[in-house]
């Protein structure tokens, strides 16, 4: 390891000394700045390169150092303009100009991902393929069509962005509904990768979820489905959570199944050694998962994802009680009608809607719609939140049935505490 980083540095500070950086400013919120160095910026084959400065005003954890801040990041990334997509091969974080962390790997293997819009990368990438057309979705080349575009493109006088939505984790967006409040629960919406129906209620209830199409047989035949009864558990030292969970929710659905809220980039959780980005939260009503037999009015959960795409579920359950600021704040823009994702106009960060204590269960399950994909890791919070009993009948004046899968057998499994 201490190779690589050496490696890293003098690579660094090779092509640092190679030419005089002009650093250009890409954006400027009250949290931190984004630059770009144009004197970097290189084009080989079909990718372009450039490094990137990010200063924040306020210090920053590395969730994978947690034990140390920094205020400067430089990074090297990549831009397939062709596709929109963009990879990071080097990552340099500094404190004061004293480097706290760095981290390579070589480009050809690095992976390459579509960009948030709005984020730092998207941003980015606007500049850098500002003069070139991106690929359209809707008529697929052959690779070699995509490199004669790459290379013939034109300048434009404006910027395009893909066409592409951002798909969500483990959820791709799909058609909304039609006559979505005759029959709200069973549209076709993004809480399942597929376009086959399905409900919480009647013949495309939960009971035949794994009947309704070949993809979905695991609902079925899975050894290890969620949600379950929590009673029985072990007692192990689990360590305590770490995670960033002040970035702000970015827009929210009534996708049919439920009420789900896209965030922005930057809340993390470190697990098994992990990185992961949390992605979306869905409302469950009454709660899926139970603890000692008991039902809760409402349900949320965290879904979290590493860079291979496994998940991670934080499930935090809400007793009626107090209201609930982050909810009132998100509640006052659903949509009692099946809808496309509304942009938030209020601040809500992840931290108000998750208890401060912390403590968990964790378990081995699966996701809770269909197609039932396992291999999920649960962290149910053991401290419950509060919601008002006025803002739980909204939900429930939302999504009109109980969106809550019934309980799976345990199958053998084993709950940690």
């Amino acid at each position: 390891m201490k190779q690589l980083i050496t490696a890293l540095l003098l690579y660094f500070a090779i092509i640092s000394s190679g030419h005089a950086a002009t650093w250009v400013q890409l954006n400027n919120q009250n949290t931190e700045k984004l630059m770009l160095d144009k004197q970097s910026v290189l084009q080989k084959d079909n990718l372009k390169r450039a490094w990137i400065k990010i200063e924040y005003k306020t210090p920053q954890v590395n969730p994978e150092t947690i034990d140390k801040t920094y205020n400067l990041t430089k990074l090297l990334w990549h831009f397939d303009c062709a596709s929109q997509k963009v990879a990071t091969s080097q990552v340099f974080q500094y404190l004061d100009d004293e480097l706290v962390y760095s981290a390579g790997i070589e480009a050809k293997t690095a992976e390459f991902i579509e960009p948030v819009p709005e984020s730092h990368i998207d941003i980015a990438m606007r500049y850098i393929c500002k003069a070139d057309k991106p690929a359209v979705a809707a008529k697929p080349t052959t690779p070699e069509a995509e490199k004669v575009k790459a290379s013939s493109a034109k300048p434009e006088a404006t910027e395009k962005k893909s066409e592409t939505p951002v798909e969500t984790v483990a959820e791709k967006t799909a058609e909304p509904a039609v006559k979505a409040a005759a029959k709200p629960d069973n549209a076709k919406t993004k809480d399942s990768n597929h376009k086959t129906p399905w409900s919480y209620k009647g013949k495309d209830g939960p009971e035949s979820w794994g009947k309704l199409s070949p993809e979905f047989a695991t609902c079925a035949a899975g050894r290890n489905q969620s949600p379950i009864n929590i009673d029985k558990t072990t007692h192990a030292s689990l360590k305590p959570l770490k995670s960033i969970q002040k970035f702000p929710a970015k827009d929210i659905a009534n996708d049919g199944h439920s009420v789900s809220v896209n965030f922005k980039e930057g809340n993390m959780l470190v697990l098994d050694s992990a990185a992961y980005q949390m992605k979306q939260l869905n409302f469950h009503s009454p709660s899926e998962h139970t603890i000692n037999g008991k039902i809760f009015p409402l349900e949320a959960q965290f879904v979290h994802s590493d860079s291979k795409g496994n998940l991670t579920i934080i499930a935090v359950m809400y007793t009626e009680g107090k209201a609930n600021l982050g909810l009132a704040k998100l509640w006052g823009q659903i949509s009692k009608e099946v809808s496309e994702p509304v942009v938030l106009k209020n601040r809500v960060t992840p931290n108000e809607l998750i208890p401060d204590n912390q403590s968990y269960y964790r378990l081995s399950g699966s996701i809770t719609t269909p197609p039932c994909t396992e291999g999920v890791r649960w962290l149910v919070m053991k401290t419950p939140m509060t919601a008002s009993k006025e803002q739980i009948k909204a939900l429930n004046e939302v999504i009109t049935f109980d969106n809550n899968r019934p309980l799976q057998a345990l199958n053998g499994r084993i709950i940690v505490e």
